[in-house]
């Protein structure tokens, strides 16, 4: 059986890809169905995250440097 690992961003990866919310206000955003959800209790999906700033933003951003 395989496991398959989905990528994901930390609070700190937000904050670099300019998203400023704490993780409180996300989960709250994300029960409201305006972010993605999250795949651990303190990780998004970076797929997501990165479609929905897409979405707003117009442009792909780029993957955060960050060790999580």
């Amino acid at each position: 059986m395989k496991i398959i690992m989905k990528r994901g961003y930390c609070p700190k990866c937000l904050e670099e890809l300019g998203v400023l919310n704490s993780p409180d206000q996300l989960r709250v955003l994300e029960a409201q169905g305006k972010f993605p959800r999250r795949v651990a209790p303190l990780m998004w999906d970076a797929d997501e995250v990165d479609d929905w700033l897409e979405r707003f933003t117009g442009i792909r951003p780029q993957r955060p440097v960050c060790d999580c």
